[in-house]
């Protein structure tokens, strides 16, 4: 972020140092061939096969070919400083796409050369062929070329270095987790009672064991990691351990009352609170783990989300290789709400396992379907037509709908769902894709439920 900030005050200090003419020459050379501009570079770039794999529709380079119109009219029009902190998201935003297709850097930074070439061309033109702004537009393009070129092995560093850290993690999660849930249980409760020995022995405050230096911390500082994901449960144990030791520390220095005092026992009190937390969120952590070992969804056993863009890519890949069509089905219980509140979230969940059931005995072997979250579901459909697709899916649908669902011996349900159908049109960026799904699920819903309906 610090880079970011440099970058930001720079640009911002660009706009405001650039003369009216600079500013004037610019506007006008955007206004007149920024679509010229845009269409030349995407016929440059279809010439190298690493680039065309990423272009291979038409379509697709049309809609590119307008959204880079528009990103050069950004960049070359906009001077009001106050409109830096959006460029900068914007270009955030753009990074994040390419990462997320996974478009190699140096084809970005290829793709930037022949921008500015073009652009440099037009600024020169034929007659301002003075010596030294020659020497500008070579001295530009070969930096470019340089930095290109250090990109490429920067990417081929970086791929090395993440087959080496996700073969350390299949390493580490390859680990019994039911074993080491117990290790790291037994460990957290050895430092639970040394504490709570120490605490009603009355012993010096020195003696107080931190939990950072226990077994358990050390496990969590050290080898948690490689574990569990680095998200907000995780970091609220580090955290809560962190917490832990300050009041300790407090107690172990002498600077607060001890042990038989009531400024003691406010020190005291927020610790087992804490350690409490600590066991309830280890627990969760490794519960969810055990059942991520396999792939799959706890409640419904689906495939878990998070392989959904792993799966897409590939996908795509291999749409883009072959030409084999392929779809996404989008699907959501209907009034699932309803039923929670109603009936409770045991009976929720038995609606979800079952309908889980009905879309699995209702796809082909060859076929993906995820638990997307909450009530939704996602369905990849290979090697299927648009058409086909919206059959498969009112099929589910109809499949739902027949099926009743027995929550007691005296209840039983009849739920439906709703689903987007959104076909493959051979754009790189798989969210796009389940962006298509998801409109398509709303025009379902909006349209009264229980129906199909498949994105344009």
């Amino acid at each position: 972020m610090k880079t970011e900030s440099l970058i930001e005050a720079r640009w911002a200090e660009l706009m405001q140092d650039a003369s009216p003419a600079a500013k004037q020459l610019l506007a006008r050379l955007s206004e007149r061939h920024a679509r010229e501009f845009a269409a030349t570079f995407y016929e440059e770039m279809l010439q190298d096969p690493d680039a065309r794999g990423f272009l291979s529709s038409e379509g697709i380079v049309e809609r590119l070919t307008e959204s880079l119109r528009r990103w050069i009219d950004d960049i070359l029009v906009s001077w009001e400083p106050s409109a830096v902190p959006r460029l900068i998201a914007s270009q955030r935003r753009l990074g994040a796409v390419h990462a997320r297709i996974g478009v190699p850097l140096e084809l970005v930074m290829r793709g930037t050369r022949l921008l500015k070439q073009t652009i440099i061309g037009a600024l020169l033109g034929n007659t301002a062929n003075t010596d030294h702004l020659e020497a500008a537009k070579i001295a530009i393009e070969m930096v470019d070329m340089a930095v290109e070129i250090a990109a490429h092995q920067y990417t081929a560093s970086c791929e090395v270095e993440a087959r080496t850290e996700e073969a350390y993690r299949n390493y580490a999660s390859s680990v019994n987790m039911a074993v080491e849930r117990e290790r790291q249980r037994a460990a957290l409760f050895s430092w639970e009672n040394e504490l709570l020995h120490a605490l009603m022995a009355g012993a010096p405050g020195a003696a107080l064991p931190l939990i950072s230096q226990s077994g358990f911390g050390l496990w969590l500082r050290h080898k948690a990691g490689s574990i569990f994901p680095l998200d907000g449960e995780f970091c609220e144990v580090a955290q809560a351990t962190e917490r832990i030791d300050a009041n300790l520390e407090l107690l172990r220095s002498g600077e607060a009352p001890y042990v038989g005092s009531e400024g003691a026992r406010r020190l005291v009190d927020p610790v087992l609170s804490e350690t409490r937390r600590i066991h309830e969120v280890i627990e969760t952590l490794f519960e969810r783990q055990v059942s991520l070992e396999s792939g799959r969804d706890a409640l419904t056993h689906l495939l878990s989300r998070r392989f959904e863009s792993t799966v897409l890519c590939r996908e795509i890949e291999i749409s883009r290789n072959t030409g084999k069509p392929f779809a996404v089905l989008l699907l959501d219980v209907d009034h699932f709400k309803s039923v929670n509140d109603t009936y409770g979230h045991e009976a929720g969940d038995h609606v979800l396992q079952r309908v889980a059931g009905v879309f699995s005995d209702n796809v082909r072997s060859g076929d993906f379907v995820f638990r997307h979250g909450g009530e939704e579901f996602l369905i990849l459909c290979v090697e299927l037509t648009a058409e086909d697709a919206v059959a498969v899916a009112d099929k589910i649908r109809a499949a739902v709908e027949a099926e009743p669902i027995a929550i007691s011996q005296t209840v039983s349900l009849s739920v439906t769902v709703s689903i987007g159908v959104a076909a493959y049109d051979g754009h790189p960026d798989y969210q796009r894709l389940i962006s298509r799904a998801d409109r398509a699920l709303y025009e379902a819903k909006h349209g009264g439920r229980n129906k199909c309906a498949l994105a344009a």
